[in-house]
């Protein structure tokens, strides 16, 4: 995830939704159509878990097909229609590849002797219970 605070609903969102397939596409260059039937081409920087997406390097094109040159473009979820995957990207692997950067890896240490014990003691009494 990101280095900044992530609330836990982002969290569940980025996991439950197709918002972590679009967080795959961070430093990317995509097409997104919106609302008003204006579509942005630009550099993805940003995704947040409620799909806000922070955008760079953006032509605007509007309705009428006028093209116009930004930096930056801020475009809200609820304005999202449709957001285009290039071509040669594969989202099976986009989703996995995404959801393996957000899963926390816990590495197996060795045990103490207090889990060991509690290891050992737990299945004492499972022996225990089933012999009965």
């Amino acid at each position: 995830m990101d280095s900044r605070n992530v609330t836990k609903v982002e969290k569940a969102l980025l996991f439950n939704t197709l918002g972590c397939l679009v967080k795959g596409l961070e430093n990317r260059y995509t097409i997104v159509d919106l609302r008003n039937e204006c579509c942005v081409t630009g550099k993805i920087v940003k995704v947040d878990g409620y799909m806000n997406i922070e955008m760079e390097d953006v032509i605007l094109n509007d309705m009428r097909q006028n093209e116009k040159h930004l930096e930056s473009f801020f475009v809200s979820a609820r304005n999202i229609i449709n957001i285009h995957i290039p071509k040669k990207t594969d989202p099976i692997m986009l989703l996995h590849q995404q959801l393996e950067k957000m899963t926390r890896k816990v590495e197996k240490g060795k045990r103490t002797f207090k889990t060991a014990r509690a290891v050992r003691n737990n299945i004492k009494t499972l022996e225990e219970a089933y012999k009965k």
